[in-house]
């Protein structure tokens, strides 16, 4: 309990100032401990506070994808009307692949990428979220494209300022 009120800060910042599902995620941190509490018990006091941070984070990154693929798929949901069955059905397996490519990532590349891409935050955020160098987002995010493309080849049209979008932050900021 002792760590609590710091968890729920960090969840909260991480999930932009939503305190009440950071309470939540909190207290499923709490009851993956419990459950996990033979091998916790061996821990020192930082190695315990280490695995609940480290539990939380891995929370909150679950939490994003299931968020975001739930408003793609609400959005992909309002433009059926306007698309055929068949085009529809392509798009939906496209994208499935995509979050299949990304979930397979290194994890820091993922982070990045879920960061960037799901969360729309900056380079600046994410190096100084993830305690990381700009220029290590960007090699991240470069990386994490080149994934995409590799694994989906001609199958998914990137735009044209796609490769170019994280370097124009750093340039005007």
């Amino acid at each position: 309990m002792r760590h609590r009120d710091d968890l729920i800060r960090f969840a909260s910042r991480m999930l932009r100032d939503e305190r009440h599902l950071a309470q939540d995620l909190v207290q499923e941190t709490f009851q993956a401990a419990a459950v996990q509490w033979g091998a916790l018990r061996t821990y020192d006091a930082s190695g315990q506070r280490a695995w609940l941070y480290q539990v939380l984070k891995n929370k909150v990154f679950d939490q994003w994808r299931a968020t975001t693929r739930s408003v793609i798929g609400l959005a992909g949901q309002d433009l059926a009307a306007d698309l055929d069955t068949p085009r529809t059905a392509v798009s939906n397996l496209l994208l499935q692949k995509c979050w299949k490519v990304i979930d397979c990532m290194p994890t820091a590349q993922r982070r990045v990428a879920l960061l960037r891409w799901q969360g729309d935050w900056t380079n600046r955020e994410i190096g100084e979220h993830l305690d990381i160098a700009q220029s290590t987002v960007r090699v991240h995010l470069r990386n994490a494209r080149s994934a995409l493309a590799a694994d989906l080849g001609d199958e998914v049209v990137f735009p044209s300022d796609w490769r170019e979008e994280d370097l124009g932050e750093e340039a005007a900021g």
